[in-house]
């Protein structure tokens, strides 16, 4: 049976991806300036030390034998369409909103249920997470925060869960493959969670025009680079008024080395035809130009970015997001670019107070004055 909003429309109709949200009624942003906490920000230390394990336990079970043997075991594909008439609107749209952002913090699930308050709550929430680990469509983790007395937890796909998806829901995207977990560094968990807090961020903005989280670059077109290069994260922003933006996100890592960026840039280069045509489609976004954003936890790791990848050599605009300065300062004080005008390698930094100003809501209330 469907369930159904206080409005009486149905939550199928939204998938995931729901209405956008106001600024002043995000109550973990900062609407004057866009600064808020971000859950993914490690210190450089955190993350080299940085250990994440699964956890098989189930709340109801007291024992680990007895959590795992009540884990929904599959035998045949068919399996999946008895467990999909067990599930609920909601436990869809989370198991999407999993799916679609491949690593995501417990505190990440809890912001988006207060951005929706109207959709969704902490209870609900924890509800669905539980039936979608009892019939083992995600896979739930335990890591530490130096500041936490506690563990903290987070929520993949399982093996299980991405099959389910191809199987249901392949012609609405594609998914990241869980069992990469156990071959990438355990670090990519922490880029995919940079991803969640870009998004929450930038979802209430009064510039947003959309997002989506996996593009493939492609080979080059010379085929030197045979790895898939996929951003994990795209946003339409309206940075300039009446002049949209598809900023294509690659998020760093403190430990990542430079071949992780350099791929980047080189598949960017191919995707622009050298910087030439900058209006390719992402994914569908309305901008009408791409941007390559490398989102970086400090400035000196932006700093180090620009610096070792000589960034204002290449011929295509390039943005630099830098996490503390969000925590700091705000999104609207956040966004450095390369010099490219002087070739210098002094990184600049772009103010953009328009970030968080409604020019809709401002010009109604010209009219009414």
């Amino acid at each position: 049976m469907p369930e159904f909003t206080k409005d009486g429309s149905s939550l199928k109709q939204f998938k995931d991806n729901l209405p956008v949200t106001k600024l002043g009624l995000n109550p973990f942003v900062n609407k004057d300036t866009g600064r808020t906490y971000l859950p993914s920000l490690f210190t450089a230390e955190e993350e080299k030390q940085f250990k994440i394990n699964r956890n098989f336990k189930q709340r109801k079970y007291l024992t680990l034998q007895d959590s795992v043997s009540h884990i929904y075991s599959y035998f045949i594909a068919d399996d999946y369409n008895y467990v999909m008439t067990q599930l609920t609107d909601h436990d869809l749209y989370w198991l999407k909103f999993i799916a679609r952002f491949k690593s995501i913090q417990q505190v990440q699930l809890f912001r988006q249920t207060a951005l929706y308050p109207d959709w969704f709550d902490r209870k609900r929430l924890k509800h669905s997470l539980d039936r979608l680990f009892m019939y083992g469509l995600i896979w739930k983790w335990n890591f530490k925060r130096d500041f936490l007395n506690k563990p903290v937890t987070a929520y993949t796909l399982s093996v299980n869960g991405f099959r389910f998806m191809e199987y249901f829901f392949n012609q609405e995207r594609q998914y990241f493959q869980p069992q990469s977990y156990f071959t990438l560094p355990v670090q990519y968990h922490i880029r995919f969670w940079e991803t969640v807090d870009i998004y929450q961020l930038c979802l209430s903005l009064p510039i947003f025009h959309g997002f989506e989280t996996f593009l493939n670059l492609g080979k080059d077109k010379e085929n030197k680079i045979k790895r898939n290069m996929t951003s994990p994260l795209q946003i339409a922003l309206e940075m300039i008024p009446n002049q949209i933006k598809n900023l294509v996100f690659f998020p760093a890592l403190q430990t990542d080395d430079l071949t992780y960026y350099q791929n980047a840039l080189l598949r960017w280069n191919a995707f622009t035809d050298d910087g030439v045509n900058l209006t390719e489609s992402v994914n569908g976004l309305p901008g009408t130009q791409n941007i390559i954003v490398f989102y970086a936890p400090t400035v000196a790791i932006a700093d180090k970015l620009n610096t070792d990848l000589e960034l204002p050599n290449w011929n295509f605009p390039i943005f630099l997001l830098v996490g503390s300065v969000i925590e700091k300062d705000g999104i609207t004080q956040a966004f450095y670019y390369p010099d490219h005008r002087n070739k210098t390698l002094d990184l600049q930094r772009a103010t953009l107070p328009n970030l968080v100003f409604d020019n809709q809501e401002e010009s109604g209330k010209n009219e009414e004055n």
